[in-house]
């Protein structure tokens, strides 16, 4: 049972579609907020189907285990290999597990840290994801005083998960979009 998680994520450059330009006359207003909502609307695509559409750059997970755990890499696609250390005697002390296609199997009771050696650069998204992230960011430019159900929203790795998404997504249409997207 894992009893604590830690999760620290570097991402490189967004997609260069959308077009920030294209999103703000389309919602009517600045390339600025268009730019920031195309972001935030690239990390809700991601929560929604669990895979990452830009390179990430840097990656690790802190996490402690009280007993055995099959432990699946955050992130897909996932890494090609993990760097893997356990806390003992107050030290980072490399550590060897079994780590297979996004999934290591860890021995507890310990505490781990699991370090992504190398950037980890997803296929260029399709284009049903670019229009998913269009309709996300120009929908919430235009309805943007709904948006309450953003209000538990977190700072550094995205707080919401995907059922709060779920309005948003079935009212901008990117839900139907991304559906064959989802990983389980």
């Amino acid at each position: 049972m894992i009893e604590h998680i830690s999760t620290d994520f570097t991402r490189g450059e967004l997609p260069a579609s959308p077009i920030a330009s294209e999103v703000a006359l389309e919602a009517g207003v600045t390339e600025a907020q268009a730019q920031a909502l195309i972001s935030a609307a690239w990390e809700q695509a991601e929560t929604f189907t669990g895979r990452t559409y830009y390179p990430v750059t840097a990656g690790s997970v802190v996490l402690r285990v009280k007993g055995a755990e099959l432990y699946t890499w955050p992130r897909y696609p996932f890494p090609e290999t993990l760097t893997v250390e356990a806390l003992s005697g107050g030290e980072w002390v490399s550590h060897s597990e079994t780590y297979i296609a996004g999934m290591i199997e860890l021995e507890g009771p310990l505490t781990y840290r699991l370090t992504q050696p190398d950037t980890v650069t997803p296929p260029t998204p399709k284009s049903h994801v670019l229009q998913a992230v269009f309709n996300l960011a120009v929908y919430q430019l235009v309805y943007s005083p709904q948006r309450r159900e953003f209000k538990s929203q977190n700072a550094g790795d995205s707080g919401f998960t995907r059922e709060h998404l779920m309005g948003l997504f079935y009212g901008s249409g990117a839900g139907a979009l991304l559906a064959s997207e989802v990983r389980k």
